[in-house]
């Protein structure tokens, strides 16, 4: 007697044609339905066991993490506060790791957060030269290169952001890739990360990007970029230069001005004024004029008030501040703003003038007081605002 031995899918192909063979006993209405119940419970099915599995991974990268943040945290803290300089094998040694030690993706990315975290706590303490090596012997610049060459867009934002995070570094050839990629986020990134460690043109990208949109957010993190290359000593740009470029891109040329007032490049003074002398835009302008008046330039008094008359309220607002700051103690200015003072019919340009006069020196003193007694009630409600110190008159600017 010959005896033949189904395979496996024979049984799923027997059972299968069971049921179908059953439902066709049933009206089209039942079939469908019992299809489409069948379906639902799969994908119910699918999408529990993968949140299971999600969740048993998550917890046990968390172990992981808290493992290493357990054994290695203080050691690392302790190599990255040293000052004396270290060689990668006397720290490997210190931290307790194999002589051929590797890691795998999974082991590196445990390994993220602790770094992360020692960065932001003691990164303005840090030996960087001890710090750099830190992440070359637990291999994490090998990792970043493999993060941003993947395919996956989310593993090379990720990466980008964590190379900041924790002060590590690419290959500028690794980065240059994606300088001028679709991917937006991406390629802000990518031209972030060539600014921050870039040493060779790092801020040509955005001089050369005629459909650059410099965003609120972009200027932050941008100025702290610039923060972190001077305090590490690198090159800075030119910001003048990044006012004259073609095309010109009134955003960019407005963080130029605001960053040489912030990081007070007085020398740029002169060349500003010439730009304020021949700006017809309200905004560019308006960042010349605050930052003349912030570095206190004193030869830009004239230029102001030559441009007052024909400013518009905005302008004018921040003129009058600019000439508060500079303050130099120049009976004619201080007559000037006097003057528009009693002419102007806006009560926040009033306001400004008025507080300007107050703080003026003083002579700026006198004249308030004097103008106290001679102008009429109606003025009475803005000295009553800059003398009480309950109102806050700074919010009317």
């Amino acid at each position: 007697m010959d005896y033949y031995v189904l395979s496996r899918y024979a049984y799923l192909k027997y059972y299968f044609l069971i049921l179908y063979y059953r439902l066709t006993e049933y009206p089209p209405a039942v079939r469908v339905w019992a299809v489409f119940t069948a379906v639902c419970l799969i994908l119910m099915v699918s999408i529990v066991l993968g949140n299971v599995v999600r969740v048993i991974r998550a917890s046990a990268d968390n172990r992981a993490v808290e493992r290493n943040r357990e054994k290695y945290a203080a050691k690392v803290k302790e190599v990255a506060l040293t000052e004396r300089t270290m060689e990668p094998a006397e720290i490997s040694e210190l931290l307790n790791l194999p002589k051929n030690f590797k890691m795998h993706e999974r082991q590196n990315r445990h390994f993220v957060p602790m770094l992360i975290e020692l960065y932001r706590r003691y990164g303005s303490e840090m030996n960087r030269a001890n710090w750099q090596r830190v992440l070359q012997v637990l291999k994490m610049p090998a990792y970043f290169d493999a993060q941003v060459r993947s395919r996956s867009k989310r593993k090379r934002v990720v990466a980008f952001k964590n190379v900041a995070d924790m002060d590590a570094n690419l290959k500028e050839a690794v980065a240059s890739r994606y300088l001028f990629t679709k991917d937006r986020k991406l390629q802000n990134n990518a031209r972030l990360h060539a600014a921050r460690f870039g040493t060779s043109y790092p801020f040509k990208v955005l001089l050369d990007d005629p459909n650059l949109v410099f965003t609120e957010e972009m200027v932050v993190k941008y100025h702290n970029v610039l923060l972190y290359r001077q305090a590490n000593g690198m090159s800075m740009p030119n910001f003048i230069h990044w006012c004259n470029r073609t095309p010109v891109n009134e955003e960019l040329r407005i963080f130029a001005i605001n960053e040489i007032r912030l990081f007070r490049r007085r020398e740029d003074c002169p060349e500003m004024l010439s730009m304020l002398q021949n700006s017809r835009e309200e905004r560019f302008s308006c960042a010349l004029i605050r930052a003349l008046g912030d570095m206190e330039y004193v030869p830009a008094e004239k230029e102001f008030c030559r441009r007052y008359l024909s400013a518009s309220y905005t302008e004018r607002q921040q003129l009058a501040t600019a000439l508060g700051q500079i303050n130099s103690g120049n009976p004619e200015v201080l007559k000037f703003l006097e003057d528009d003072f009693l002419q102007t019919t806006d009560a926040v340009t009033r306001m400004l003038l008025l507080r300007t006069i107050r703080g003026y020196g003083e002579i700026g003193r006198e004249a308030y007081e004097r103008l106290k007694r001679e102008t009429p009630k109606a003025f009475a409600i803005f000295y009553e605002h800059i003398e009480c110190d309950l109102i806050d008159s700074s919010r009317y600017a």
